[in-house]
């Protein structure tokens, strides 16, 4: 019965988008830089800023209802690594699951900047799969994350965007190094910001997005 009634409310959505007359399909790609702030593994004397880095990028796809509010998915790739003593290292992968509201459009922004900026909120859960150095095994973390993207429109297909995204893991039990954070195995919050920049692709056959409808 739950399954019918996603279906039909798709469907539903579906026509309603069909009867628009703006596209509602993007395809955002992105990298930046990630800064971390906790777990610090209490064994380890490093520094976190040494884990600052380069080294991830991320891709989502997005769908907007109307003008203002739409769902987007997402996966993002980190690599921390301590910049001292290469060592110590581990590889998260990232899929969540966010609403979007386009704040831009909610309040008149891209009338008043000439219809080519405007500022989405997002906010959403997700599973990180964090791999710790020399394991095989994947640790499992819930996290929970907002952010905020100003985007500039470039044509009616590319805008540019940025975009500043605090995240916060539930329960992890290795530090970015990829120790193991308690012998107990007792788990610790992880909080890490992440900064990005890259290119939203408008996906249709309309001329406008409802990004900027």
């Amino acid at each position: 019965m739950r399954f019918i009634i996603i279906l039909s409310l798709f469907f539903l959505s579906f026509n309603a988008a069909q009867a628009q007359q703006f596209n509602n399909f993007s395809l955002e790609v992105g990298g930046g830089a990630h800064f971390p702030f906790n777990p610090k593994d209490s064994k380890d004397q490093t520094s976190l800023s040494n884990y600052i880095s380069m080294k991830q990028f991320q891709v989502s796809g997005r769908y907007m209802f109307n003008e203002k509010i739409g769902l987007k998915g997402q996966y993002a790739y980190f690599y921390f690594q301590d910049k001292e003593n290469h060592l110590n290292k581990s590889a998260m992968h990232k899929v969540t699951l966010e609403a979007v509201y386009n704040l831009g459009n909610a309040l008149n922004f891209n009338y008043a900047f000439q219809e080519r900026f405007t500022l989405l909120l997002h906010g959403g859960a997700g599973i990180s799969f964090l791999k710790p150095k020399e394991s095989y095994d994947f640790e499992k973390i819930g996290n929970l994350q907002l952010g905020i993207t100003p985007m500039v429109k470039i044509s009616n297909q590319v805008a540019f965007y940025m975009d500043v995204t605090p995240v916060l893991n539930l329960m992890q039990h290795y530090s970015y190094g990829g120790e193991l954070l308690n012998a107990d195995y007792k788990a610790q919050s992880g909080f890490f910001l992440n900064a990005n920049a890259g290119f939203v692709f408008y996906l249709g056959s309309r001329n406008q997005h409802a990004d900027w409808y």
